[in-house]
């Protein structure tokens, strides 16, 4: 874990890292808050629309996928401190906002990680133990895993909390050393007018070594197996709907599956590759710094400086990885806006043939009581407002929302729906249970979230 050095570097060293630092902050912020938005817009369409029993299966990877985000999003935010004071060589925010720094900063290197190792383990579930599973891949059991990995991680990173703070560094020394109040070298800083607040944090090599072994080989080790296993089911699978395919002699089915194996075979591969290369490099920087094994200098800077801008990286990329290019999560939300449109015209057909009803009373009332027969200008008037909002009312309730949802709700529409979502259920049903675990499922169950 780096700690906050003095970066005395040229101005051509800090402008890259600004601007890499800063543009990171820019698009991670934005992906991982539509991700955010997105997601909770689904919960919230998929919690309304169980009334109606259309309960996802799904659901429970999207809270994973959110709190990631959610994760990310915090890492992200302290890049803003980072960027001020590589330029004014000093921390001016105080104890609390440090502690919350190094916090921000920490948290990254454990629960974006748990999260990761949980995602693969949920696919590796999904793929191959798709019945057994079925308990443990729901929303409750979501919502206890990231409950415990936040606790686990908030644990893990008490020592960030107690001893990160604020302290007086010689700015124009290569080292960080703490200077005390009194001595010789901070007389000596003050004489020169290069004494500065820096946010430091100085962890011991044991709590360097347990997050290292936390925070990157076990998680490293466990993805690499989830999804090893992922990749080795779906292979075997294939190769089952290939006979099955060739003996009815379906090449075009043949070709299909092995296109999108291959495919997921391919996402795979790169979720694994992108966290080795964004993570690998801060993890040996972290352990030859903390080690001594290098000395400090401009270029162990540069490495280092551009090891951590990976590792942002990872936390701006990740919305992109696990969620926008996600075809799941893009139906789902689009089903969701469509849903929010219908309940809005909904509620316009009520409001509309409100404003008509009472338009009309109205109208009565006042011909009955104040307008007589020889008067033409206040009936034609009140008859022109009515056919006026008539027609309104027709346009909008016969455009194409309302067409569909009327179709939707009729009654024999309805019941030829029930009946056939009751046979699918009935013939799946007896599929997994004649069958097992079918190939289809599984690879449509890699490919959905991958």
């Amino acid at each position: 874990m780096n700690d906050s050095a003095p970066v005395e570097s040229s101005y051509g060293i800090l402008l890259p890292f600004s601007i890499a630092y800063f543009c990171i902050f820019l698009f991670g912020s934005i992906g991982n808050g539509i991700v955010i938005v997105m997601i909770i817009n689904v919960l919230s369409s998929i919690h309304k629309s169980r009334t109606t029993k259309r309960v996802s299966t799904t659901s429970h990877v999207f809270i994973y996928v959110l709190g990631l985000s959610i994760v990310d999003l915090l890492v992200l935010i302290h890049l803003p401190f980072l960027i001020f004071e590589m330029w004014n060589k000093s921390f001016p925010f105080g104890n609390t906002l440090c502690k919350l720094y190094w916090f921000g900063e920490s948290v990254n290197k454990l629960l974006s990680s748990f999260l990761m190792c949980v995602l693969s383990w949920d696919r590796y579930l999904a793929v191959c133990k798709p019945l057994n599973s079925i308990t443990i891949r729901s929303n409750s059991v979501a919502l206890l895993v990231l409950f415990s990995t936040c606790t686990l991680a908030t644990v893990l990173l008490l020592p960030v909390l107690i001893q990160s703070q604020v302290t007086m560094v010689d700015r124009l020394s290569i080292h960080i050393d703490q200077l005390d109040y009194g001595t010789a070298e901070y007389d000596k800083a003050v004489a020169r007018n290069s004494l500065i607040t820096k946010c430091s944090f100085d962890p011991d090599s044991l709590f360097v070594i347990y997050t290292f072994s936390i925070g990157f080989v076990i998680p490293a080790l466990l993805i690499s197996f989830f999804y090893a296993k992922v990749i080795l089911r779906l292979r075997a699978n294939t190769r089952n709907m290939l006979v099955d395919h060739k003996r009815s002699d379906a090449s075009g089915g043949r070709n299909s599956i092995a296109s999108r194996v291959h495919q997921v075979t391919k996402r795979i591969v790169m979720v694994i590759f992108f966290y080795f290369f964004c993570w690998t490099p801060q993890w040996t920087i972290t352990l030859l710094i903390n080690f001594e094994i290098f000395e400090y200098s401009h270029m162990l800077l540069m490495v280092s400086l551009s090891a951590h801008v990976l590792v942002c990286f990872n936390s701006a990329a990740n919305p992109l990885l696990y969620a926008l290019i996600n075809r799941e999560l893009r139906a789902q939300h689009l089903q969701a806006m469509s849903r929010k449109r219908q309940s809005l015209t909904a509620a316009t057909q009520v409001v509309l043939e409100f404003v008509v009803q009472a338009t009309n009373n109205e109208c009565s009332h006042r011909h009955s009581s104040l307008v007589s027969e020889e008067d033409p200008l206040p009936r034609s008037f009140t008859a022109r407002t009515s056919q006026f909002l008539a027609g309104f009312k027709f346009n909008i309730f016969t455009s194409g929302p309302f067409k569909k949802r009327s179709l939707s709700r009729s009654p024999s529409n309805k019941s030829h729906l029930s009946n056939g979502n009751t046979k699918e259920r009935i013939q799946i049903a007896s599929n997994f249970q004649l069958k097992g675990e079918t190939e289809s499922a599984s690879l449509s169950a890699a490919d959905s979230f991958l």
